[in-house]
């Protein structure tokens, strides 16, 4: 079978939404390419990604069902890999069970990942109080609702620790606003926001949206007031579970998800691979006009 890598004909972009749907949410951003074999079905699957600077990043592909299994995905993803410094891609491995395996098969490695899980608050509130007695009177930290902080660090606080970090997450990239935020404690010191919880209540669920401690001494301790208090604040307002998200590199709410074991929900993980040093087969990607093509081709 020979593949080939093109950009897709003006006709062909209802072909790029049927196989990629999910992308065209950000579209103008996005770049796509088609595969093309010399079998039936012609088109054999499509590429999607943003560029930034010398890497891909965002991937996704698919690869029609009558052609899987036949080393189509492994050899786009070659294709894409060549001339670039680096090939980034995010996917929810609970969902797709066969992308861990794929990814290290070629040459992915995981670089960072997301976790979702749900816990009864009832336990996690009994401990965490405990651990709040311990916390030492001399730091002088306070609890106060996030319409009573100063707006301007708290934005600046977000901003700076967590907003930028938003491949696995893209709401992060937001500060949420105000009124929705049910459960949103803020500590201060010195009349200072250290830290920021942002939350609200789904139903008997709270959602911990972001959580962030300034850097230092003292964030193990900001992170525990954070929690504890968020927990404190659903569980008047009627909630049972807390919904939850941590990195690889945290550490401490993935122990407290294991203690109280907590159900996974989701796993969105993050997979990057080396570029390599070669030209690629393929002709420039094209992006799609959203003031044309985009409006002309609906779901």
């Amino acid at each position: 079978m020979n593949l080939s890598l093109r950009a897709p004909q003006p006709g062909e972009w209802p072909i790029c939404r049927m196989l990629l749907p999910e992308t065209f949410a950000d579209a103008s951003r996005r770049e796509y390419l088609l595969c093309l074999n010399d079998e039936s079905p012609r088109i054999a699957g499509a590429a999607s990604f943003v560029r930034l600077e010398n890497a891909l990043t965002q991937l996704r592909l698919h690869v029609v069902p009558p052609l899987r299994r036949r080393g189509i995905a492994s050899w786009i993803v070659s294709q894409l890999a060549a001339g670039v410094r680096s090939l980034q891609g995010v996917s929810e491995i609970t969902a797709q069970p066969a992308v861990p395996p794929f990814c290290e098969r070629n040459l992915f490695r995981r670089t960072d990942a997301l976790t979702t899980v749900e816990g009864e608050i009832a336990e996690m509130r009994s401990f965490l109080q405990g651990l709040r007695a311990r916390i030492p009177t001399s730091l002088d930290l306070s609890v106060i609702p996030l319409s009573a902080a100063p707006a301007a660090e708290v934005a600046q606080l977000h901003a700076q620790y967590v907003a930028h970090q938003s491949n696995l997450d893209p709401w992060r990239a937001l500060l949420a606003a105000t009124p929705g935020m049910a459960v949103s404690p803020v500590v201060m010191q010195d009349r200072h926001a250290v830290g920021i919880l942002l939350g609200e209540i789904e139903g008997e669920i709270a959602v911990v949206r972001s959580r962030v401690a300034a850097p230092g001494p003292h964030a193990r301790w900001v992170n525990l007031l954070l929690l504890s208090h968020a927990l404190d604040i659903a569980w008047s307002a009627g909630a049972h579970r807390a919904r939850f998200t941590y990195t690889d590199t945290n550490h401490d709410t993935q122990k407290l998800a294991a203690r109280f074991r907590a159900e996974v929900k989701s796993v969105l993980v993050e997979y990057t691979r080396e570029g390599e040093c070669r030209p690629p087969l393929y002709l420039a990607p094209a992006k799609m006009n959203p003031d044309s093509e985009l409006d002309a081709y609906p779901p």
